[in-house]
């Protein structure tokens, strides 16, 4: 060689070659370092191991009172098992066809490793495919090889600190199996109409069923027998897999080969159409149990719930019944009742004659009419100004022109009656005297005040002239009545008994309440309202109950709109029917009745008295065999003249309800324990970065003592929306 180069040339060359060895050396170890750094840094971002993170994340199932299933979403079926519910063939055959190595595995495998660094893909055992599906949202989105380096020391620290038979639990109750299942319990359900206690002997249907479901995991469309026969072949492999690792015997393996796969499918989607029937039932009751539960501040679409209601399903579909069994006018005269017991539960509920998911109940906000006096007027006058006013105060009764306005508010007819008390003109359902206790007294911030704590939204337009009625559902308006029943304590109706998360967390919900006005108040109007129901006295003439002495209510009805061609097929009258009543310890009940589109439908004639037939109807079958007494007295409340429905009353602690009652009001009354958030995970430290300075404060208040975080409801509602936000998640 030196004959060829010279010797000048080798040297030149041999320096050359030195010179770039120790080059080639120092960047060999400044790569090496920097990737030992790289990697350092990156695993400082690794998110924990956590068994809140592993258990499967499905669906969110409401529950009756009883436990049974009234609703589960029906776009993904998505159902967990345990270990021990697994059968014993799925199990090792599973572990066969996956990760023959899992059990003696620590994790991850060099295979993998090789597989990571060269193509990128395959070699990955049962830990790196279930940190894949936990963490990187099955690997969709995210570079590979930075992945699967995440994935291997992930899965060596899962395999240190969890289980072999857990971790093989949380990986089947992960796999997408196609057919809009997660979850081999699910695929079990979809495919074959079976559960996994259906898999114990091993019959040629049972063996086949096992290794289809077990090979359909590695591509659950390209397999799924409903639209192809590639998963016959599939099949057939994963039982020559098993009997060569001796898992089957070659004639179970030639049974299960030669069974009809195909003839044992169940009916495609039919546990989605059985589920979806399930949900139909009770739709309009568990679409507020949504509401609730996201007012609560978890979220339905991320967190597995399982949600306990209050439902009684017989009381519930009596109620549904009573009140279709009632008289209508017409096919398309529709209703919407709403009924809650004294502790703010929605025990019934009708959101329309027909199966619209438009639930008239709580969706359909319609004109009161007068059975919202007693809150616009009556109420709010004797919380403010019962030093001076009480039952037996005089009103006029002619029309009442709004000052400034040629506006002119006369009593139903243009009837008057000279100077009336408010007991009676209340009875009457005069609209006189309410414009004059809004417009003169009460003035529209008085009324918006007392309204909001009764959980009214008045719209900030809202004035004097317009307290003769407000846009409301009957679930607004029976839970303001059941105020008077309780009183004076608003509670908010209440679907929700319990919420469960995946971690073994059971959350109760406690009512939320507040004190929307005295106790006196509460037990003055109630006796107003007892003599509306009786006849010759009050308005509602077919809901009397002779028998209770502790029933009151309120009727209402809204006129056709002016300009509007009416339509007089069933005789004049007005657009919507309302009764409101209460029976004492009992129930609050709101029937609404009339169309859809009131302007352009058959007015309600005046003659028409169904909603009050139907609400005493229900209140009688609710109060069944039950003594119904009269409320008991206040200390604060003076009798001043007559008795029993004669009587008339006045209170003696009036006063400014914001600065009064209003100030004991506290919204975050139930503060949830919060368990799904493990302290000291990335998790944790995640949601705590997201806080403000005072935030932080509180909730370190909380770490410290959880007992006194709760009792006190010291956090701010958007803390409350936070933490709540990551219960179940």
């Amino acid at each position: 060689m030196t004959r060829f180069f010279g010797a000048e040339n080798m040297r030149k060359l041999k320096t050359f070659i030195k010179g770039a060895t120790i080059i080639g050396l120092f960047l060999g170890i400044v790569g090496f370092t920097g990737a030992i750094f790289y990697i350092n840094n990156k695993l400082k971002t690794l998110p924990p191991i956590d068994t809140v993170y592993l258990n499967t994340y499905g669906t969110t199932k409401i529950t009756d009172k009883n436990g049974k299933i009234i609703y589960e979403d029906t776009d993904r079926i998505v159902q967990s098992t345990t270990y021990d519910e697994l059968p014993d063939l799925y199990k090792k055959g599973l572990v066969a066809v996956e990760d023959a190595d899992f059990w003696e595995s620590k994790g991850y495998s060099i295979k993998g490793i090789l597989h990571a660094l060269t193509r990128a893909r395959g070699g990955s055992t049962i830990e790196q495919q279930l940190i894949k599906n936990t963490y990187y949202n099955g690997g969709r989105g995210y570079n590979t090889i930075t992945r699967k380096i995440h994935e291997i020391f992930l899965a060596k620290q899962m395999d240190e600190n969890i289980s072999k038979e857990d971790i093989l639990t949380y990986y089947v109750n992960k796999l997408e199996l196609g057919e809009g299942t997660t979850g081999i319990k699910a695929a079990m359900r979809a495919y074959f109409d079976k559960s996994p206690e259906q898999y114990v002997e091993k019959t040629p249907e049972n063996i086949s069923q096992l290794a289809y479901l077990a090979g359909l995991g590695q591509a659950p469309t390209t397999y799924d027998l409903y639209t192809s026969d590639d998963g016959l072949e599939r099949k057939d492999l994963i039982l020559s897999i098993w009997e060569n690792k001796g898992l089957i015997t070659s004639s179970e393996a030639a049974s299960a080969q030669e069974f009809d796969l195909k003839s044992s499918l169940a009916t495609r989607y039919h546990y989605q159409t059985k589920q979806k029937e399930i949900n139909k039932e009770f739709q309009n009751y568990t679409q507020e149990v949504l509401k609730e539960v996201k007012e609560l501040g978890y979220d339905v679409t991320k967190a597995t719930l399982t949600i306990k209601t209050h439902l009684d399903p017989e009381l519930y579909n009596n109620i549904k019944k009573k009140v279709l069994s009632g008289d209508y006018l017409d096919d398309n005269q529709e209703i919407g009742v709403a009924v809650i017991d004294k502790d703010g539960i929605v025990i019934g509920m009708v959101g329309g004659r027909g199966d619209s998911e438009w639930n008239r109940a709580t969706q359909n906000t319609r004109s009161s009419g007068s059975s919202m006096k007693p809150f616009t007027a009556y109420g709010p006058l004797f919380q403010y100004f019962g030093d001076k006013y009480n039952t037996s105060s005089r009103f006029d009764t002619s029309p009442y022109t709004y000052p400034g306005t040629s506006y002119v508010m006369q009593n139903f007819g243009g009837a008057t009656y000279g100077n009336l008390d408010a007991q009676q003109s209340l009875r009457w359902s005069l609209n006189t005297p309410v414009a004059r206790i809004d417009d003169e007294i009460l003035g529209s911030g008085r009324m918006k005040t007392f309204l909001n704590g009764l959980g009214l939204d008045v719209k900030e337009s809202y004035s004097a002239n317009d307290g003769i009625g407000l846009n409301i559902s009957p679930l607004q308006s029976a839970a303001a009545y059941n105020a008077i029943n309780n009183g004076g304590v608003y509670t908010r109706p209440r679907f929700v008994d319990s919420i469960g998360f995946v971690d073994g967390t059971i959350k109760k919900i406690e009512p939320r309440r507040k004190q929307a006005m005295n106790a006196s108040v509460a037990y003055v109007l109630s006796q107003m309202l007892r003599g509306v129901p009786k006849q010759g006295i009050g308005s509602a003439i077919n809901a009397d109950i002779p028998q209770f002495s502790g029933y009151a209510g309120k009727t209402g009805s809204v006129a056709f709109e002016k300009g509007i061609n009416n339509n007089y097929t069933y005789g004049p009258g007005g657009s919507d029917a309302w009764y409101a009543s209460i029976t004492n310890g009992g129930y609050a009940v709101t029937v609404w009745m009339g169309y859809d589109e009131p302007n352009t439908s058959p007015q309600i004639p005046d003659t028409f008295k169904g909603q009050q037939t139907i609400g005493k109807n229900l209140q009688l079958m609710l109060n069944d065999g039950r003594n119904v007494p009269n409320w008991t007295k206040p200390d604060t409340v003076t009798q001043i003249s007559g008795s029993d429905l004669s009587a008339h009353y006045a209170i003696t602690d009036a006063g400014d309800i914001t600065t009064g009652i209003g100030a004991s009001i506290n919204e975050l009354d139930v503060f949830p324990t919060i368990k799904s958030i493990v302290p000291g995970t990335k998790a944790d430290m995640d949601w705590y970065n997201k806080l403000n300075k005072n935030e932080r404060e509180k909730y370190d208040a909380y770490q410290k003592s959880p007992e006194d975080f709760e009792n006190d409801g010291v956090l701010k509602d958007s803390i409350y929306k936070l933490i709540t936000g990551r219960g179940g998640n």
